[in-house]
This record gives C-alpha cells, sequence and structure tokens, in this order.
C-alpha cells in the first residue's frame, strides 16, 4: 500500500458529481458519484455508502487549524475532478477542481450523476417512485421537513406598492399565503423621501420560506453554470443578467428626489439622475454596473451572496451583495454607494475621525437621537436649523446662546415664552429697541423695578398704571408732563387728578431760583397762570403777565390789581389801600367808615347823601 500512492504504478484521473457535503468531521470532504466506478442507481448504491472524497485545497491556504481557508466550495450537483491517491486501487479520492457546463436536462433526484437537491414542489415529490426509497439517511434526506434547513432558501424579493396600486396589502397578504413563500412586511412613509411616490410608500420585503430551495434549477436550465453576473450585460439570455440589477432599480425608487435642506444653483454628481435644485439621487444602478464577460471576476454563493471584482475597461468596480438587498458598489471613479435593507450597527471602541472635503447630505425618516457623555462641539460657517415641527433644547447645567453678530429670536404667530426662576438682561449698546405690534402684558410676582440712565415711555393710545398699593414716582432731575389731548373738543380734561380720600400735596422742599411751581394756561401762561416764586409769593394771573388782572399774595402783603393797575387794591402793613376810575363800597344794611381820623376829600364836588344825614 505505501508503495502504490499519488501515480507511482498508475495515475486514475475521475470526474463525478457532488451528492452530499455534510461532512461530520468538517474537512471540506465531500461525496462523489464517480462516472464509470459508480452507479446511478441509487437503490443499489445510496448516496450514504458513497466513500468520502478529500479536496485538495489552494497553496494560499495553510490547510491547518486555525489558519487557512475554508475549503467547502462545491454543492450538491456540482461536477468535480479528481483522481486515486491508491491509484487502481480506487479506495482514496482526492478531487482538485470543478467543472462547469450548460445544464439541458432537468435534474432528476431519483438518479445519480443529477443533483439530488429537490426542484419540484413537495406534494409532486411525495408521488414519485422512489421518493420513500430515497430516504435511507435522515442525514441527506433533503425531502424531509426536518431537514428543510440543510438546504439554503432563496434571497429576499423586494417589492414597492403605493396607495394607487389596485391590489392592497391584504390581498398581497392573501396570495402570498396560498404560495411556497413567507413574508415580511414593512411600511415606510415617504413624505419626506419621495413625495412624487405617492404617500405613504408600502414595502413589501417577501422572504423565501425553506420550502424554495435556491437556487431555481429549472430557472437556470440550458444557462451555463458560470454565475450570470460574471457573464456581463451581454452574455446571458433574455436579459436574465440584470435581474438583481432590477431589484436595485425598483428599491431605488424611493431613494429618488432627496430633499435637500438647502437648495443648490446646479445639481452635481450623483445627483445628474435628478435635476431639482432641492433634491439628490441615488446613483442609477445600470449606469454603474457595465460588466463584460471575461472581465468580471464573480464569486456567489448558494443562498444568493454575491461578490464582484469587475475588471471591465472603463467600468472597473468592486461589489458586495446581501442576499436581503444589503450592497456596498465602489464604481470606476471611485463613488461609493452603501445601503443597508436592515438595522446599521457600528461599534467604535476608539475614537472616529472624519473628513469629508465636500458637502454632507444626511436625510433621515425616523428620528435624530445622538448622545453625547461628554459634550457637543460644533463649529460651522453658518448653522442653519430648520424643523417641520417643534424644537426643543434643554440642558442640566447654564445654557448659553451666543451671537457676536447678534440673535434673533422669531416666534412668527406663536407666542414667545421665556422662564426662569429670575430674568437678566444685558445690553452693551445704549440704544435697544423692543417692537411690539400687539398687546404686552407683564405680570411680576414680587416687586417690579426698572433701573435705566433715562427712561422714555412712549403710547400711541389710551396708557392705564394701577397699583394695588402705593404708587411713588421719584426723580432726580426734573418731572415733566405733556398731554396734547385730542379728546378735548368733547370737553375731556386734559389732566385730571383725584382723590377718593386723603389730601392732595404738592410740595417743594427746596424752591428753584425761577420760582417753587407755576400752573399755565395757554403758552407760557398767555391766557392765565397761577405761580409761587422762591420767597413763597403766590400769583394769581389773567392775561399774560397779569395784564388783565392780577392777585399777588406774599410776605409784604396782598395786591389785587384790575387792567395793569387801572383798578387795583393793596393790603400791607400800612393798611388797606384802594385805587380806581371810581371807587364803590355798598352795604346793603350798613356801611361803614371807621377810625381815628377820617378824610373824606374831593377835588371837585363832594357829596353827602341820604335819607337822613347825621354828621355826629
Amino acid at each position: 500500500m505505501n508503495n502504490n500512492f499519488m501515480g507511482k504504478d498508475g495515475f486514475v484521473w475521475w470526474q463525478g458529481v457532488v451528492e452530499d457535503r455534510q461532512d461530520p468531521l468538517y474537512l471540506g470532504r465531500c461525496r462523489v458519484r464517480i462516472l464509470g466506478w459508480d452507479t446511478e442507481d441509487k437503490l443499489r448504491m445510496p448516496t450514504s455508502d458513497l466513500p468520502w472524497a478529500y479536496p485538495i485545497q489552494p497553496i494560499t491556504s495553510a490547510a491547518q487549524t486555525g489558519v487557512g481557508i475554508s475549503p467547502t466550495g462545491p454543492v450538491e450537483g456540482t461536477w468535480v475532478v479528481g483522481f486515486y491517491r491508491d491509484g487502481e486501487e480506487a479506495q482514496e479520492r482526492v478531487f482538485f477542481g470543478t467543472l462547469g457546463g450548460i445544464p439541458r436536462v432537468p435534474a432528476d433526484p431519483s438518479k445519480g450523476f443529477f443533483d439530488p437537491r429537490r426542484t419540484q414542489d413537495e406534494n409532486e415529490l411525495s408521488t414519485h417512485p422512489s421518493y420513500r426509497s430515497l430516504n435511507t439517511d435522515p442525514e441527506l434526506d433533503y425531502y424531509n421537513t426536518q431537514n428543510e434547513k440543510r438546504v439554503p432558501n432563496a434571497p429576499n424579493q423586494i417589492l414597492l406598492y403605493t396607495q394607487e396600486d389596485k391590489k392592497t396589502f391584504d390581498q398581497l397578504k392573501e396570495l402570498d399565503e396560498k404560495s411556497d413563500y413567507a413574508f415580511v412586511h414593512r411600511e415606510i412613509n415617504a413624505d419626506a423621501i419621495n413625495p412624487s411616490l405617492g404617500s405613504p410608500i408600502q414595502v413589501v420585503i417577501k422572504e423565501y420560506s425553506s420550502k424554495s430551495r435556491y437556487p431555481d434549477l429549472d430557472e437556470y436550465s440550458g444557462e451555463p453554470t458560470t454565475p450570470r453576473a460574471a457573464r456581463g450585460r451581454y452574455g446571458n439570455f433574455d436579459g436574465l443578467s440584470s435581474k438583481l440589477i432590477r431589484q436595485k432599480v425598483e428599491w431605488s425608487k424611493i431613494t429618488q428626489g432627496i430633499i435637500r435642506s438647502k437648495p443648490v444653483d446646479a445639481p452635481r454628481p450623483p445627483e445628474t439622475v435628478n435635476t431639482a435644485r432641492n433634491t439628490w439621487a441615488e446613483i442609477d444602478p445600470n449606469a454603474l454596473n457595465q460588466a463584460r464577460y471575461p472581465y468580471n471576476h464573480v464569486q456567489q454563493s448558494e443562498s444568493g451572496h454575491l461578490f464582484e471584482i469587475d475588471d471591465t475597461p472603463g467600468f472597473e468596480r468592486l461589489h458586495r451583495y446581501h442576499r436581503a438587498g444589503t450592497f456596498e458598489e465602489i464604481g470606476a471613479l471611485g463613488q461609493r454607494i452603501t445601503k443597508v435593507m436592515n438595522e446599521d450597527q457600528t461599534f467604535k471602541m476608539m475614537n472616529s475621525y472624519e473628513k469629508i472635503f465636500g458637502d454632507s447630505l444626511v436625510n433621515i425618516s425616523g428620528e435624530l437621537d445622538i448622545v453625547s457623555q461628554k459634550g457637543y462641539y460644533h463649529s460651522t460657517g453658518s448653522y442653519n436649523l430648520t424643523s417641520a415641527s417643534s424644537i426643543n433644547l434643554s440642558g442640566t447645567g447654564q445654557s448659553q446662546l451666543k451671537g457676536q453678530g447678534g440673535v434673533t429670536i422669531d416666534s412668527g404667530s406663536g407666542p414667545l415664552i421665556l422662564k426662569g426662576s429670575r430674568l437678566v438682561e444685558e445690553f452693551n449698546d445704549a440704544s435697544n429697541t423692543q417692537r411690539i405690534k400687539g398687546n404686552l402684558v407683564t405680570k411680576v410676582g414680587g416687586k417690579y423695578a426698572t433701573r435705566a440712565s433715562s427712561i422714555n415711555l412712549g403710547s400711541r393710545g389710551p396708557t392705564s398704571v394701577s397699583a394695588g398699593g402705593s404708587y411713588n414716582v421719584a426723580a432726580s432731575g426734573n418731572f415733566n408732563e405733556s398731554a396734547v389731548n385730542l379728546m378735548g373738543i368733547f370737553g375731556a380734561p386734559a389732566r385730571s387728578f383725584k382723590s377718593a380720600i386723603g389730601e392732595i400735596i404738592f410740595e417743594t422742599a427746596l424752591p428753584g431760583p425761577t420760582g417753587s411751581f407755576a400752573f399755565n394756561a395757554g403758552l407760557s401762561g398767555l391766557l392765565g397762570s397761577i405761580s409761587m416764586d422762591q420767597l413763597g409769593q403766590i400769583s394769581l394771573n389773567v392775561g399774560p403777565g397779569g395784564s388783565i388782572a392780577k392777585l399777588t399774595l406774599g410776605a409784604t402783603g396782598i395786591e389785587l390789581s384790575y387792567l395793569a393797575g387801572l383798578a387795583k387794591i393793596e393790603l400791607n402793613a400800612a393798611g388797606v389801600s384802594i385805587n380806581g376810575l371810581t371807587s364803590t363800597m355798598t352795604g346793603s344794611v350798613q356801611a361803614k367808615v371807621d377810625g381815628a381820623l377820617v378824610n373824606v376829600e374831593a377835588s371837585g364836588v363832594n357829596t353827602v347823601k341820604g335819607s337822613l344825614v347825621m354828621i355826629n
């Protein structure tokens, strides 16, 4: 035996079909039915009786524990090439390569040298004459429902439905329940994604059940075994190479017309598929994939995963595709598309650095939730935040909003509400303006105090001040009031001061050089005035400066004059003086002139008249 190895006494080639790859030793061994050595009759030689054949691994694999490449490439139905290590003894099978071809006859799992996997419906297979006899080994029974998960099923199918579609989701569900695949339903509100497609868009992801085997051998009948993706755009029948691309195009409908928050003057790549200034879109999958045979190097798994290294001149790209629709594709110019059809989780255990030399456009249909344990720092040339609903900013510590050029808070037609334990306003500029087009109501539960270098209050309408307690106004300078009183034509007073109880006091502690107080009627007292000078003298004037009538009360006496002194009465320490063109003293009962010395003189006629005249 040791002298008959590796062709020393003969080298025997063989080719056959893999019928089982469930190696209990996990070495990549396969049970192969070999042409010319094994019968095609599975009743005489079932799959379980076939010897295990060892794979020869490439030089790039160490084939050691913990080091190397998995030797699990062939699947059931794969044609392989090998030899017998023991030559014509034909006991030690080794295979090192696979053979492709074009299947022309549908596979018959009851016979050898065919793909043993189920291709028909389970009910049809149950009536097959050899069906029961094939169940000699439960591990190899691909028709046993208990082992359905041992065979990969078809990839997801993604379908889009809008409200305008004739078939409702309930109808689709009813149809799916009658078919061989199960489904997962997910509804996406596309209002904020692509309004042109209708709202909402129903996205149905159909996941084939384990009853369906992948790939569908009947679908691939008559095709080369080389993957469709490797054959390129012109190497397939009926355009089947574009099946995956068509799926991408269908799914990309929802990524067209993604809204920009800031419109641009002209779209830039990859936005050339959409010329709208306020939208951008996914790169067209048809424009990115122009693969041609033999430049596209493809690895495709039995469940539908796909890897492409495309060297097509002018369209070189890399493509990694998951059966559920998640993929990453890099185009000829280095542009990259990443699409994740389900949850996308990224964990970085240390720092993360990202530099974008262009723009960054992000659209989120749901919520954006960012948690930073130590702080959030954002530096930008200009910062614009727009919300279709409410904006809430909160902080457990002191919060600041600064703007070197100014800060504008605009609540639109809604209220502007400021809440806090206290309100402090600091303005460095001396000129500040507050414009309120409507009403302003200020409610203060405690003391309300306003301090300013100067205050100017102006009102275009009626102004009222109400105090529940004392009302005190103090001014270190002048205190001036003025009223136009347009309502005076209807008899309304210009100023009314009333006290329900108590006295009214006007007091000056230190009279000024021009007097203590003055009341003027007309400009500067043109019609009349009441004044008190710095010595306490009170003057009541009618006409300018009292030219019509004047009453003066002072420390030196009292003076009453009319028409600039034409008629005058004076009271002082010397006595009483009455002067006028005529002087009349009348008493309805008695008029008496009494004194120690009384003189009655007349430069003309002196008349003493009465019904009775008594002298002494």
